[in-house]
């Protein structure tokens, strides 16, 4: 072989692989808003492999208990922030804390207890709460 038939293919490999790394590159997330229920502020702390809720303390900014809602394990033959998944959503019903994620998945982490379960989207985050605003 040539030089110029070893690094045409070279080249064209090189090429490839830049192209497909900077199209997987994904967007920052949105900000989570926080909630707030009986002098507790709820709200979502997150690195994209996982997905934790804190509660602190308002009046004295104290942070009271921290849970993990979910991990999401990353395939190391693909790009690992093109599967990172966030949370989106928290909202506060009766005693439970209602969190939901880029992948409309939603958990339900019991205020009391702090257990985190697995939980119907529908009973928390209606339609209208996914109209753009």
């Amino acid at each position: 072989m040539t030089k110029c038939q070893v690094r045409v293919p070279i080249i064209c490999l090189t090429l490839a692989l830049v192209t497909s790394a900077a199209v997987a590159k994904r967007m920052n997330p949105k900000p989570v808003t926080p909630v707030v229920s009986r002098g507790i502020r709820y709200s979502a702390d997150r690195d994209g492999r996982d997905q934790y809720v804190v509660a602190t303390d308002v009046s004295s900014g104290m942070q009271l208990w921290k849970v993990k809602v979910f991990h999401t394990t990353i395939k190391f033959w693909v790009e690992e922030d093109v599967q990172w998944v966030f949370i989106t959503d928290l909202k506060v019903i009766d005693n439970s804390l209602f969190v939901r994620d880029e992948k409309a998945r939603c958990y339900a982490v019991d205020l009391n207890t702090h257990g985190v379960r697995k939980a119907s989207c529908s009973k928390a985050f209606t339609q209208q709460d996914n109209a753009p605003q």
